[in-house]
C-alpha cells in the first residue's frame, strides 16, 4: 500500500510523463500488429530511417522501460536523470512523427498533434533537469530545498 500512495502522490506531477510513455507503448504495439501501417503514406518517412517491427520493438518496449523507470522513480526513488534521458527519446520520436507525417503531403492533423506531444517532452525534461539540481540526499529524504 506503501508504494501505491507514493505512486499516487507522485502521480499529478508525473501525468504527462506517464501519457507520453503510454502513447509511445500504444504507438508501438500497434506497430508490431500484422497489419501493414507502413503503407500508408504518412509512415513513408519513417521507413527510410527503419521498418516497421524495428520501430514498434523500439517504441514498445522504449515505452514500458519508461513506464517502469516512472515507478520506481515514484515509489522508491529519485530519478530525475533516467527520466530526462526518457524524455529526451520520447521528444525525438515524437518530433520524428511529426516530420514523418508531415513530409507525407498527407493532409492530417498527426503532424501538429506529435509536435505538440515533443513540445511537451520538452517541458518533461525541463522538469527532469530542475529535480536534477536538487542534492541526492535532499531528493531521498524529501528534506526542503532552495
Amino acid at each position: 500500500m506503501i508504494i501505491l500512495s507514493e505512486l499516487r502522490r507522485h502521480f499529478p506531477v508525473r501525468r504527462l510523463e506517464w501519457i507520453c510513455a503510454g502513447i509511445i507503448t500504444g504507438i508501438g504495439l500497434r506497430l508490431l500488429d500484422p497489419a501493414n501501417s507502413f503503407a500508408q503514406p504518412a509512415w513513408r518517412e519513417l521507413a527510410v530511417w527503419a521498418d516497421e517491427g524495428t520501430w514498434g520493438a523500439l517504441m514498445f518496449w522504449g515505452g514500458l522501460l519508461r513506464m517502469v523507470i516512472l515507478a520506481y522513480n515514484g515509489a522508491w526513488r529519485p530519478s530525475p536523470e533516467l527520466r530526462g534521458i526518457c524524455a529526451i527519446g520520447g521528444g525525438l520520436i515524437f518530433a520524428a512523427l511529426a516530420l514523418g507525417v508531415e513530409a507525407s503531403g498527407v493532409a492530417s492533423p498527426g503532424a501538429v498533434t506529435y509536435a505538440f506531444l515533443a513540445l511537451g517532452e520538452g517541458s518533461n525534461i525541463w522538469i527532469a533537469a530542475t529535480d536534477a539540481r536538487v542534492p541526492y540526499g535532499e531528493r531521498l529524504h524529501g528534506k526542503p530545498h532552495r
